[in-house]
């Protein structure tokens, strides 16, 4: 845990440089661990993902809030509140809406794209989440952090406090990527939308680097 004193609040106007795009889906079934097969299915449709500083969230959310998961056997079953949501420059909204209504081959699995939704900007909450921060898995907590400190203050960021979570692996024909969960708190209102809009680390689209708000730090180890 890396904690320090708390900060002023300060008068800030909300960009829209980048922007979530945000889908309801339908699907049967997905594997657990599906974010490859998602990054791969939406590269077919827009290779421009690739080249902009897009993300692209895991569609999941924590246990006991709708969805059924079955972490035994890898799946879980997607509900009607199913959003898919990718991060994308204001300027490629318009291009990415051509997703409604098509389905997204992900091999053995596939999701119906239903319908746009209104496209969400980033929040200026002082508390974001990373589910997954792309990781050396030689590393302990403490590591982590330092390691996490170090690519905020890249950013101009300065972060107060910051919490590790818990540790999961995104599997890719390359090999396991290792990843920790992320939380930051006492952010200003400046750097809560930059971190959201530039993320940390690699693989943005296998959902690694993506924080989004968090309404408090109590949960943290639970997502």
């Amino acid at each position: 845990m890396f904690w320090q004193e708390d900060i002023k609040e300060e008068h800030f106007t909300l960009p829209d440089d980048v922007q979530d795009a945000v889908f309801n889906i339908h699907s049967k079934v997905l594997p657990i661990d599906h974010a490859y097969l998602l990054s791969q299915a939406l590269l077919s449709e827009f290779p421009w993902l690739a080249e902009v500083n897009a993300g692209i969230h895991d569609i999941s959310v924590a246990d006991g809030n709708g969805w059924e998961q079955d972490h035994e056997s890898g799946f879980y079953y997607p509900s009607k509140r199913s959003k898919l949501s990718i991060r994308i420059p204001k300027d490629k909204l318009s291009e990415i809406g051509s997703l409604a209504g098509k389905t997204l081959d992900l091999g053995e699995y596939q999701i119906k794209i239903v319908k746009a939704l209104e496209p969400k900007l980033m929040s200026d909450m002082q508390i974001v989440f990373a589910k997954y921060v792309a990781c050396d898995s030689q590393l302990d907590e403490n590591e982590f952090l330092e390691v996490s400190f170090n690519q905020l203050k890249t950013l101009g960021i300065h972060p107060k406090k910051m919490m590790a979570g818990l540790e999961r692996k995104i599997t890719t024909p390359d090999g396991i990527i290792h990843t920790r969960s992320l939380m930051v708190a006492d952010l200003r209102k400046s750097e809560s939308v930059k971190l959201q809009e530039q993320g940390i680390g690699e693989h943005r689209l296998l959902g690694c680097g993506l924080f989004v708000p968090q309404k408090g730090i109590e949960s943290v180890d639970a997502v």
